[in-house]
């Protein structure tokens, strides 16, 4: 294997990252503008649903790259090989499967997940041209753009997920601000957005197939490997479900709009955080299985800078503009006050955000899935649940103050996992 530079790896796979983070924010903006409260809450309780699989194609395609990663630091191309068409066929059949599932069952989803009888048909409408119209390419794309990092084509990526967004930015406006098209517009704009970039990537991805054969004894490795990354994308969306509830029942749509907003700041945060470490994952695991160990310590250390950096800047940005964002989104005088509140401690939460997920990251990449699947799961099941609990004895503003104090206690064990693995 070729090990490219660092610069090469990160910087095109953070731009990717950021921008397929996009989607979302793109969406609750123009949406925003028409709809305000009520169609941001929408989208906010919608998005956990598609984010079932969403995830699971980013999840696989970061597991085949470990698997791909590893065997070809160890010079077996013929396995690493088979794990690209099987990651592939696997997508599509769970891409398939769940889009019918979600389908079929998405009004108990949605009000599970916090929908009441005033959101639930805009976020029914919302869900219902996602999964009809872009089930599959919502799995095969992420897929294709993890594979594409790990074959070295990191820039076709990038290229991909720009295309993507910016046709999406495109289409959101005529669809929803021209054509009056609503939430259905934005689904549809998002699912054109994807659709391009899948195409993009498969031309580009389709030969790396050829003379490769279906295994599936590699469906279980995968699968094993894939669990932490899964976790860690969807944690934040089960985060985002408990929330939603917790907010709806004290405030109803103009608290979970608020809380819209404040996660498409996290999105930022957590798509920095994430593309860095996703984006040096073939270094990480490619060192790893040479049990490089000082070289593996120099990429994290200098990641962790890169991403403090970055997300420093945007917090400090965040919190002098938080007035002006809150605006652009057209909240409501309730909301408003809300999220001003809530800001200060979500802004100081995303540095500490910063750190647990890079170092999520480099667990899961250098084959350490036992302490990353401890902090991917310590979070959404066990810290989330727990500090939300606060709410009983101090009320709703205690739903925004207590996910400052998650993230502290997930930072703390994340650092005290990383300096226990450094002494085996």
């Amino acid at each position: 294997m070729e090990i490219k530079s660092y610069k090469s790896y990160l910087i095109p796979s953070l731009i990717a990252t950021v921008f397929l983070s996009t989607y979302v924010i793109l969406d609750g903006f123009f949406i925003g503008l028409k709809l305000s409260d009520l169609g941001l809450s929408a989208i906010n309780i919608g998005w956990p649903v598609i984010a079932i699989i969403h995830t699971l194609g980013i999840a696989l395609g970061i597991s085949a790259g470990i698997y791909i990663s590893r065997h070809n630091a160890l010079n077996e191309y013929d396995k690493a090989n088979k794990a690209k068409l099987t990651s592939f066929l696997i997508a599509l059949g769970f891409a398939i499967i769940f889009s019918i599932l979600i389908y079929v069952f998405r009004k108990p989803l949605l009000y599970a997940f916090g929908a009441d009888d005033i959101v639930y048909p805009y976020a029914d409408e919302y869900l219902t041209y996602y999964i009809l119209f872009g089930g599959i390419v919502f799995v095969l794309g992420p897929l294709l753009i993890q594979l594409l990092k790990n074959s070295g084509k990191s820039k076709i990526a990038m290229i991909s997920s720009i295309t993507a967004v910016s046709l999406n930015l495109l289409l959101d406006y005529l669809f929803i601000i021209q054509f009056d098209l609503g939430l259905k517009g934005a689904a549809l704009a998002s699912v054109i957005g994807q659709g391009v970039s899948f195409i993009i990537s498969f031309i580009f991805y389709f030969k790396e197939f050829k003379g490769v054969s279906f295994n599936k004894k590699y469906i279980k490795d995968l699968f094993v490997c894939g669990i932490a990354p899964y976790v860690l994308y969807f944690s934040y969306d089960i985060i985002l479900i408990i929330t939603n509830r917790i907010a709806g029942y004290y405030n109803g749509n103009e608290a979970i709009a608020t809380y819209a907003l404040l996660t498409y700041v996290l999105y930022i945060i957590n798509a920095i955080s994430q593309g860095i470490g996703d984006g040096i994952q073939p270094l990480f695991s490619y060192y790893s299985a040479k049990d490089d160990k000082q070289t593996l310590r120099r990429y994290l250390f200098k990641s962790l800078l890169i991403a403090l950096i970055i997300n420093i800047i945007i917090v400090i940005l965040f919190v002098i503009f938080k007035k002006q964002i809150a605006t652009l989104y057209n909240l409501s005088d309730t909301g408003l006050n809300i999220f001003l509140y809530a800001a200060i401690f979500y802004a100081i939460s995303y540095i500490f955000i910063t750190i647990s997920k890079i170092l999520s990251s480099y667990f899961y990449s250098t084959n350490n899935t036992i302490y990353a699947n401890i902090i991917v799961m310590a979070e959404p099941f066990i810290l989330t649940p727990l500090c939300y609990l606060l709410c009983i004895p101090f009320g709703f503003d205690a739903l925004w103050w207590s996910y400052l104090f998650i993230q502290v206690l997930l930072f703390i064990l994340s650092v005290f996992l990383y300096i226990k693995s450094e002494r085996i």
